[in-house]
């Protein structure tokens, strides 16, 4: 039996960490004292609380505790914590703004596709043959919607340009 009271070997007893001989000698102790067994109860209520409890708390938002811990790093190195800049944000939107322009217009003002040369494809043997008048009027196929009417196709060679209108000499 024990000699005093067993304070400090009841969180063991609990937890199931004593070696065999003194669980039995503490289980002897419980029996005669009356003090020890309120100790005991007081421990097992305070344990299950406090795993109650350590279920109920919330998972920490990451992002706002290295924000609390860098600003108070930094101040403790008497450095200021730097903070968004809304200015150099509109700067960057204006850089993208221009460059994005810039690629557009890019696009805009490259000239279009180029048609093939007509008199290298004249002197190549395959297409001796072959009809290429469409090809010499290229710029104008190329802007056609709809190449429905081909016969207006075909015969654009045989198509008067419109005349211009003369202008009015001034006297």
């Amino acid at each position: 039996m024990w000699r005093a009271h067993p304070d400090t070997a009841l969180i063991p007893y609990l937890h199931g960490e004593l070696a065999a001989e003194e669980g039995v000698a503490l289980r002897a102790h419980l029996e005669g004292c009356a003090r020890c067994r309120e100790d005991l109860a007081a421990a097992e209520s305070v344990i299950r609380e406090v795993a109650h409890r350590v279920e109920q708390i919330p998972e920490p938002d990451w992002t706002v505790y290295q924000y609390q811990l860098r600003r108070k790093l930094n101040a403790r190195r008497g450095e200021q914590v730097r903070r968004w800049r809304p200015g150099l944000a509109w700067a960057s939107l204006a850089a993208a703004a221009v460059a994005t322009s810039a690629i557009v217009l890019a696009f805009a003002l490259s000239p279009g596709p180029r048609p093939p040369a007509v008199d290298q494809l004249e002197v190549e043997g395959a297409l001796a043959d072959a009809d290429i008048g469409l090809l010499r009027d290229y710029p104008v196929v190329a802007h056609l919607d709809l190449l429905e009417n081909y016969d207006v196709i075909e015969n654009l060679d045989q198509l008067t340009p419109p005349s211009r209108p003369h202008a009015v000499s001034g006297s």
